[in-house]
């Protein structure tokens, strides 16, 4: 495991696994709580990398769903027998045809 250090200069978007994001979410937490615990106003720059975290960490999974989604379609495309694809086929065919009229 690595250690994270965000900064405000810190890029979001080039941090490597989701681990380190979760990492980084939790680090920011913790230094938004602390600065409220001493009853001073956290810099603006924290928030921020607070909302890039988040919104990375729903990009990321989002696209791992989507890829893993892909995969389970293919699987179940090459599991079908040849009158299931030629349905699928046919049901494509049909719906492209009604597109280019």
């Amino acid at each position: 495991m690595r250690v994270i250090i965000v900064t405000e200069g810190t890029a979001v978007e080039e941090m490597g696994a989701i681990e380190d994001l979760i990492l980084a979410r939790n680090q920011l937490k913790i230094i938004d709580e602390g600065y409220q615990e001493l009853g001073f106003q956290p810099p603006e720059w924290i928030a921020e990398k607070q909302l890039q975290v988040s919104q990375e960490i729903n990009l990321r999974t989002k696209a791992e769903l989507l890829r893993r989604l892909k995969t389970a379609r293919a699987r179940r495309s090459a599991l079908a027998t040849m009158d299931e694809k030629r349905k699928n086929l046919d049901t494509e065919i049909a719906e492209l045809e009604k597109k280019l009229i």
